[in-house]
């Protein structure tokens, strides 16, 4: 009898640690990235005041973004970015551009990807257009996730506007969805298909380059 009441009165402390532990599991790693990105401090009051990096058609540029990237709070939320001076070209090209997804990189093993948008500004700074569409998730050779990759190819005309600049960024609403990763494996029996739900990021790694257009 005084063994069930002892359990008895223990059992609201009992519930209560195990709901904590339960709402420790749930928490998301990303969750502490997101909250670092709400409270840094934006670098500028516009476009102009970027530091813009120069792009040749010489190498690929590795991008890092991270909680060391600048912050700015564009109209469709706040985010890091990396900005770049594009450069003077007399004929056509494409910028090719590629977020990785990372795998197992936080202690939970948490996967995740940067699902960029790019931007275009002209000469005054204005905005031409905006890519946030036309990713593809591409995978290499392994079918693993650290060879997958977020990829757009995108045209670069010297008859199109005047555009001087290109600034790589995410959304709010980016954030608040997932991208869904195809990788197909190899089997006695044929090719199996596996679907990855992976979220998205306000950090991540890329690859940016220049290809010039066969003429």
């Amino acid at each position: 009898m005084s063994l069930k009441l002892n359990f008895m009165k223990k059992a609201p402390l009992i519930m209560l640690l195990l709901a904590g532990v339960a709402s420790c599991a749930a928490v998301n790693p990303l969750d502490k990235v997101r909250q670092e990105l709400n409270a840094a401090e934006v670098c500028c009051m516009g476009y102009e005041q970027f530091n813009f990096k120069p792009l040749d058609f010489r190498e690929t540029e590795r991008i890092i973004i991270n909680r060391e990237s600048p912050v700015f709070q564009f109209d469709t939320g706040k985010s890091y970015f990396k900005a770049f001076r594009l450069p003077a070209a007399g004929k056509s090209y494409s910028i090719i551009v590629g977020s990785y997804f990372a795998e197992q990189v936080t202690r939970s093993g948490t996967s995740f990807v940067f699902s960029p948008v790019v931007m275009f500004l002209d000469a005054d700074y204005r905005v031409t257009r905006k890519v946030d569409k036309g990713f593809a998730a591409v995978v290499e050779a392994g079918n693993s996730m650290n060879n997958a990759k977020l990829e757009a190819r995108i045209a670069m005309s010297p008859r199109a506007a005047d555009e001087r600049y290109m600034v790589i960024y995410t959304t709010t609403a980016l954030l608040n969805q997932t991208t869904t990763l195809r990788v197909y494996k190899y089997a006695r029996w044929g090719t199996i298909e596996d679907n990855y739900p992976v979220p998205n990021a306000p950090t991540g790694e890329l690859n940016v380059s220049l290809v010039p257009e066969r003429s």
